[in-house]
């Protein structure tokens, strides 16, 4: 019987069809598991997303302290909740939690009687109630840093949510440093040289170091400032490229398989020091 090349060519793309349905279900399948996966890390009871959600929000909230009187009030509700839910997804002590919530609530009484006094005559005779209510700040942030990273640095797994991690911890020591400089705005004004000063602009000073852009359009006025300034840069910049560099260029990798390749990176260095101390000196 005479081959039929219509009913050959209809087998053939057949057997097509049938392998870009079976290779499209392998894809369709790696996709949903690698978003399952995904949705798990940065939104499961472990996840950091909304750390890092709720940390940006926070930036974007401290603005409001200048726009009308009870700004105080919902900055300490932003951050407060922020402290509650770090704590809570970073699995902290008990004994932590408690001194959390009474951080939290010492804050948001301070941040009542602070609005209550928002006079300048007010104000300039009780400094201690502002000076207290800034280091609040600094105390319920601070608070947060090292439990972001000491929960996200035992993951089996470098993942999205590890990442996420980092990156709030980062955005945090911001935070940290903008409370500080306020501090240091009330207990030894002024912070800054210039005169234009609003509450936002010890955020945005604080940012503009950290990232070490230096626009220059603000500066510290005095020693504690200054001192401020330079741990902020400095540290900053070594999270930057150690911390966060390093759990962005291992993404995906085993916690185990990352302290092997630290650990061959270093054997490989101390085997190329005998080395390089046997080469022979170069002819005079």
């Amino acid at each position: 019987m005479a081959p039929d090349p219509a009913h050959d060519a209809g087998d053939a793309v057949g057997e097509v069809i049938d392998t870009v349905v079976d290779v499209l279900e392998d894809v369709a399948d790696d996709v949903g598991d690698f978003m399952g996966r995904m949705r798990d890390d940065l939104l499961g009871r472990d996840g950091y997303l909304i750390v890092l959600v709720m940390t940006i929000l926070v930036v974007i909230v401290i603005p409001i302290d200048a726009a009308y009187r009870g700004g105080g009030i919902t900055t300490v509700s932003a951050i407060g909740l922020l402290v509650f839910t770090t704590m809570s997804r970073s699995k902290v002590s008990h004994r932590l939690r408690v001194a959390s919530s009474i951080v939290i609530a010492v804050s948001f009484a301070l941040a009542i009687a602070f609005t209550i006094t928002n006079d300048a005559a007010e104000a300039q005779s009780m400094t201690w109630l502002a000076a207290t209510f800034s280091a609040t700040y600094t105390v319920m942030i601070g608070m947060c840093f090292p439990a972001i990273l000491r929960h996200a640095f035992r993951h089996r797994r470098i993942t999205l949510n590890t990442v996420a991690a980092a990156l709030s911890a980062y955005l945090m020591i911001g935070l940290i440093f903008t409370s500080m400089f306020r501090f240091v705005e009330i207990v030894a004004p002024p912070f800054f040289s210039q005169t234009n000063v609003n509450p936002f602009t010890f955020e945005y000073f604080s940012f503009i170091t950290l990232s070490t852009v230096g626009y220059g359009d603000f500066s510290p006025a005095n020693d504690a400032g200054r001192t401020l300034a330079m741990l902020e840069g400095v540290f900053g910049q070594i999270f930057l490229v150690t911390i966060v560099a390093l759990v962005v260029s291992n993404l995906g990798v085993e916690r185990h398989q990352l302290r092997r390749t630290m650990a061959d990176a270093g054997s490989q260095v101390d085997s190329a020091e005998p080395d390089q101390a046997s080469a022979p000196d170069p002819p005079g």
